[in-house]
């Protein structure tokens, strides 16, 4: 798991976020936030799954990527608070692993 410096608490982003990237399964919002390293929170509804099991799944999937990843975080040119937003369901998600991960990668060169 990533570590708290790098988290985002979620029920804190209301206002202030503007839209980064839009991709097929999910989207990102971002801030600056003053702070000399990025955090990254991430937000799924129930529409992803009804359990809540399976969307603590993909939350700790998402943050074990942007803690192998954590470079980005540190070094991101700008500062930020960055929002992941999930925009599929769990059925598109298990469907299409390898698309979402090459999505996730392609945002980490912008």
């Amino acid at each position: 798991m990533i570590s708290a410096r790098y988290r985002l608490n979620v029920s804190f982003t209301d206002r202030g976020f503007k839209p980064f990237f839009r991709g097929s399964f999910f989207a990102l919002k971002k801030r600056l936030n003053g702070l000399d390293h990025s955090r990254i929170g991430v937000v799924l509804s129930k529409k992803y799954s009804k359990k809540a099991t399976a969307r603590n799944r993909i939350k700790r999937d998402i943050f074990r990527f942007f803690q192998k990843n954590r470079q980005f975080l540190e070094k991101y040119p700008e500062p930020s608070d960055i929002v992941f937003i999930l925009l599929t369901t769990e059925n598109q998600m298990k469907d299409n692993k390898e698309a979402f991960t090459k999505e996730l990668t392609n945002v980490l060169s912008l």
